[in-house]
């Protein structure tokens, strides 16, 4: 298995290294020798964090729902629910609005298969959003990728009984659910689907599904959000911030706003496997065979 082999298996990671400056030195716990930490490193039970003269290491610890950096010449320990300053001090020590580690990091190979797909020629259709995901707006903006030669697509969108709440026909491979169309449901899932045409020629059809959050749910993302996007804008290169917001989405199951803001972290930072990880499993279950760029919707 290629994913967190320095981290012990047998123990979740409790938090992570969102940002470390200079020589910065893990002690894993079931390590006898210190390894270079990196920015995005996972912290486990039982894992130090050394910092020398000339480093310092920001951190999330997750159980406490805390932040906070090792100043120069330092060591903590952390525990499962607990973390112990064994040299030195720590400084910007601050509350977090929520600290949810995914309840899996396993690597998982991405698969480019997409629900409900007849090809018939052409270049592949891809629901790119709402697809496969829950989403926390009630007025949905959907997008696929353009297929060769088509000159339009007629999107129709279904509920759970397939009854048809809406349609429509546009040149473009996005388009706003308008305030105007059957109101969508808190807590309800919907089906839509897409077919490409160039003229009256159907190139391909692509099914797929959403899931609405209940209101309650929405809100507690929308207030979460807005703390976390400000926590974000107060220190731009710190990365934890960011992945905090990726967990959020992925305990949401917002998968699609998950792995942007996965994608955005890992093209910031050296390399880290267990983002790669993330990314690969959450673009299998979103059938995505590329990460989408551009903001959250």
């Amino acid at each position: 298995m290629l994913v967190f082999a320095t981290v012990a298996e047998s123990q979740a990671p409790v938090g992570l290294l969102s940002r470390v400056s200079g020589p910065v030195q893990i002690l894993r716990a079931q390590g006898k020798e210190p390894v270079a930490a990196r920015t995005a490193d996972l912290i486990a039970p039982g894992d130090r964090v050394r910092t020398d003269a000339g480093s310092e290491a920001t951190f999330l610890f997750c159980p406490q729902l805390q932040s906070a950096r090792v100043l120069p010449n330092s060591e903590v320990q952390f525990e499962a629910t607990k973390l112990q300053v064994l040299k030195g001090k720590l400084g910007d020590e601050r509350k977090l609005p929520s600290c949810n580690l995914p309840s899996t990091l396993a690597l998982a190979g991405a698969s480019q298969l997409q629900s409900g797909m007849l090809r018939l020629r052409g270049s592949t259709l891809v629901l790119r959003s709402p697809s496969r995901t829950s989403i926390m707006s009630l007025q949905p903006r959907f997008r696929w990728d353009p297929v060769d030669h088509a000159t339009a697509y007629d999107l129709k969108l279904m509920d759970r009984e397939e009854r048809i709440l809406w349609r429509t026909t546009t040149p473009s491979p996005e388009v706003l659910y308008p305030p105007e169309a059957p109101p969508l449901a808190w807590g309800q899932k919907y089906w839509w689907r897409v077919t490409a045409r160039e003229g009256e020629e159907v190139l391909m059809e692509v099914g797929s599904y959403f899931q609405v959050l209940t209101k309650e749910d929405a809100e507690q993302v929308q207030s979460m959000e807005r703390n976390l996007r400000r926590l974000v804008q107060d220190n731009l290169a710190d990365s934890g911030t960011r992945l905090l917001l990726a967990f959020l989405y992925e305990e949401k199951n917002m998968l699609d706003e998950a792995a942007r803001v996965y994608g955005e972290v890992e093209s910031s930072i050296a390399s880290q496997p267990w983002i790669q990880g993330r990314l690969a499993e959450l673009m299998g279950k979103l059938g995505w065979d590329r990460l989408e760029s551009g903001p959250p919707r």
